[in-house]
């Protein structure tokens, strides 16, 4: 390579190394995080247990300490949902008899 080839290089990757930092400076930046606020809001009483999944044909699944599980379809906002479904834990014999 000779002199001015070299020369030449040295000038375009320069120019390229000046353009990419001034388009670098260039990006707005937050400096914040953005907080986004939800529309609606349901609460659920902490003793119907922990979340344990959700579906689009059953709605949400929660299940207590005593292995009750509970199904919510409708949810209102601003509000407690109604239980669709609840799945009790019954004493039985092992034979289900």
């Amino acid at each position: 390579m000779t002199k001015r080839n070299a020369k030449i290089v040295i000038v375009v990757l320069a120019l390229v190394a000046f353009a990419s930092w001034r388009l670098y400076g260039a990006v707005p930046r937050n400096s914040q995080p953005q907080l986004w606020t939800p529309g609606c809001v349901a609460s659920v009483p902490r003793s119907w247990g922990v979340f344990k999944g959700a579906s689009a044909q059953s709605g949400l699944a929660f299940e207590d300490s005593a292995g009750t599980l509970r199904f919510l379809t409708n949810i209102p906002c601003d509000g407690a949902p109604v239980v669709a479904l609840e799945i009790r834990r019954t004493v039985g014999t092992p034979n289900g008899q």
